[in-house]
């Protein structure tokens, strides 16, 4: 039974050490929106304020509301260069979100 216990120890300790030094381009995310049509805003993250900034970006870039975020992805592909990084710069490619 100890040596169960010890085996469950170092690998929970293994795994946190795991994630808390995952990069942080790995949660990050190419999001499309209700309203966007076919923009859509890659930022180097996922939290609520990172989503909050790619909304502002798309809304900037349409010129009207994108509405909520629906899907994302981990890159992004545009003929008419409707992909924004979180600078709101366009691009026609994103890759590496």
């Amino acid at each position: 039974m100890k040596r169960i216990f010890i085996c469950f120890y170092f690998t929970s300790v293994l795994l946190t050490m795991m994630v808390a030094f995952l990069p942080k381009a790995a949660f990050a995310k190419c999001y499309n929106f209700r309203d966007g049509g076919d923009y859509q805003v890659c930022v180097k993250g996922d939290s609520f304020d990172d989503r909050k900034k790619a909304m502002e970006i798309c809304k900037k870039a349409k010129g009207s509301d994108c509405g909520a975020v629906t899907s994302y992805s981990s890159s992004c592909h545009s003929n008419s260069n409707k992909c924004y990084d979180e600078n709101g710069n366009n691009h026609r490619d994103l890759s590496g979100y």
